[in-house]
């Protein structure tokens, strides 16, 4: 949701419009109420899983993770 006004002091977390729109899908899909809580959940995730995540996967993701920065939504 964009600012309103120069008074929200929450802070602001730039991303790219492929990784926003991902974003947006997934709290669509899940019925979660703002971006803010898919992160949350996705940072849940990754706490619970990253004592299992091996090195191949690691590079799977980092590489899955640069593409869809590249990403230009339309």
């Amino acid at each position: 949701m964009p600012r309103t006004s120069y008074s929200d002091k929450r802070p602001r977390l730039d991303c790219s419009s492929g990784v926003k729109a991902r974003i947006r899908a997934l709290r669509e899909s899940m019925g979660i109420k703002s971006d803010s809580e898919v992160i949350a959940y996705l940072l849940a995730f990754y706490d619970d899983h990253y004592e299992k995540i091996t090195l191949a996967k690691d590079k799977h993701y980092r590489e899955s993770a640069e593409m869809l920065d590249r990403q230009q939504s339309f």
